[in-house]
């Protein structure tokens, strides 16, 4: 019997010598809502080809990503999936492997169904460990009280589920909650328990957001592998530098249609694809940073923003966080730097006042410990996470969302004065979002929404902002936007910023500090 090679492990068994393409759109118009889109679109997927996606952020790369996972309706026109093993019954959502933004925000949302829940392991809410989400059952949806249910577990399956976690080098979150995981580690997760259902076709929205260098490196590199080993793989970018070489074709979107597609190196020679070339340098005009040992005259004898000291956090036998000392005093814009599982989503939270040890441990906020009165001290702190915008709920308007921020709510639930409406409109002018007040905000672009949530993050000005990979997911030019409003909100209202970015090109020109962690310690801190 010929040996599986480890990348042969997670590809379902096929004949790659069948003739036929994989899939082929006939004259399809796709409804997204109320509209229509990609109208009369013809394309064929044949075998042999890898294609890629590109598109400015709102031009509909995702809407086409779920339509060729059969996850979104024809409204005109048919789509024709043609895998092997087509007599197996297989539904296209069940044989397509989708993991995208959307598909990573509905399994947040099913661990924890509010945003403060995440770090409450009492009252229910984010039960599954990785281990219990990565266990045959979960990833085979097989019924424990069915007769037989045991009988259909894969006996290879082990091997290749471990053989995959080592290769994603998630072994060390097996045993945490998956409501606990930072962006990037529930990004690896996920893509292990897409792998291990063993897709005909695998279709990667964004496939690197919120994943640090070294994560990043691994997830593309078994990505080409996959794809080398026939693994027919749709790769859906903002950038065009997020598209591996192993991918032959190329479609190009925008305005909800096609406007191009064919062979790739083509395909990157037109105007639209050479606008979205990457994570280049940006295009701002930096300003020069601040001496770290200078602080404005007027902050000189102000207590220090926030004071960590020896602050330590462990789950089970690991370390979180490390006897991490940070003192960040008024005039100071701190990036918070360090790979994914360093301990940075878990020290916002207690900043915030989010995770129940912030009471217990020695920090200091303004000058004092807030003790049981952190909420009067989050009304001092803006914050724009991913978490967040994946909890945020759709069906309100971007001026409700702006007010929300005066409640610290998730959701507009109480009537806001003259003046909280007021200030909300003229931060929604600030950010380029004036005519937009009335618009739902669930219906906005990417990088639209996150300008809602920065507005809603200073609308009651605050002394400390927060600001967790605000340009994840953002093209080039959406990420200059954001980086902006930024540096604005900054100087606008004096607040102390603290940015966490995988990218040090994505990092507003007001930072001058910049402290890292790894593995839950300090491993340096200063003046950038």
């Amino acid at each position: 019997m010929r040996r599986l090679s480890p990348i042969g492990l997670w590809i379902a068994p096929r004949d790659l010598t069948a003739p036929g393409p994989w899939i082929v759109f006939e004259d399809v118009t796709l409804r997204i809502g109320d509209a229509l889109a990609f109208g009369g679109l013809r394309w064929t997927w044949n075998r042999g080809e890898q294609w890629a996606v590109l598109g400015p952020n709102g031009s509909g790369t995702s809407y086409f990503a779920s339509a060729v996972a059969g996850r979104l309706p024809v409204a005109a026109g048919e789509i024709h999936h043609r895998f092997d093993l087509a007599n197996s019954g297989l539904a296209p959502e069940n044989a397509v492997g989708l993991l995208s933004p959307q598909v990573q925000r509905a399994l947040a949302m099913e661990e924890a169904s509010f945003y403060q829940s995440r770090w409450n392991s009492g009252i229910g809410e984010g039960r599954r460990t990785v281990g219990q989400f990565l266990s045959p059952q979960s990833v085979f949806d097989i019924n424990p009280y069915e007769i037989g249910a045991g009988k259909a577990i894969p006996s290879t399956f082990r091997h290749e589920r471990r053989a995959l976690v080592g290769t994603l080098g998630v072994e060390a979150l097996w045993r945490r909650k998956l409501a606990f995981l930072s962006n990037g580690e529930q990004r690896k997760v996920l893509l292990a328990y897409t792998l291990l259902r063993k897709p005909r076709l695998l279709i990667l929205d964004d496939p690197l957001g919120g994943l640090d260098g070294p994560s990043r490196t691994v997830v593309l590199g078994l990505v080409r592998r996959l794809m080398r080993a026939g693994l027919p793989v749709l790769i859906v970018a903002s950038r065009s530098d997020e598209i591996p070489p192993e991918s032959t074709h190329l479609l190009l979107v925008d305005g909800l249609r096609v406007v191009a597609q064919g062979d790739k190196a083509a395909m990157l020679e037109l105007p639209l694809a050479r606008s979205l070339g990457g994570a280049g340098p940006c295009r701002l005009g930096r300003r020069a940073l601040v001496p770290p040992a200078v602080l404005p005259q007027n902050h000189c004898n102000e207590a220090p923003v926030l004071e960590l000291d020896g602050v330590s956090i462990r789950a089970g036998r690991k370390w979180i966080l490390r006897g991490v000392d940070w003192t960040v005093r008024p005039g100071e814009n701190w990036a918070l730097l360090g790979p994914n599982g360093s301990g940075k989503t878990t020290l916002l939270g207690l900043l915030q006042g989010d995770h129940p040890r912030a009471h217990a441990l020695e920090i200091r906020l303004f000058g004092s410990k807030p003790g049981t009165r952190w909420w009067r001290t989050r009304r001092r702190i803006g914050w724009v996470s991913p978490e967040l915008h994946f909890h945020y709920p759709g069906g309100w308007s971007c001026l409700d969302v702006v007010c929300s921020g005066w409640f610290n709510t998730l959701g507009l639930f109480r009537r806001c004065n003259r003046s909280q409406r007021s200030a909300a409109r003229r931060w929604l002018r600030r950010v380029g979002l004036g005519s937009e007040e009335r618009a739902d905000f669930a219906q906005l672009a990417l990088a639209e929404q996150r300008l809602v949530l920065l507005a809603r993050a200073v609308v009651k000005g605050p002394a400390l902002l927060l600001l967790d990979e605000p340009c994840q997911g953002l093209d080039g030019g959406r990420r200059d936007l954001v980086l902006a409003a930024v540096d604005h909100v900054v100087e606008s209202t004096g607040a102390s910023l603290i940015y966490v970015t995988h990218y040090a090109q994505e990092m507003p020109s007001c930072i001058t500090h910049i402290l890292r962690l790894s593995n839950g310690r300090v491993v340096s801190k200063g003046g950038s």
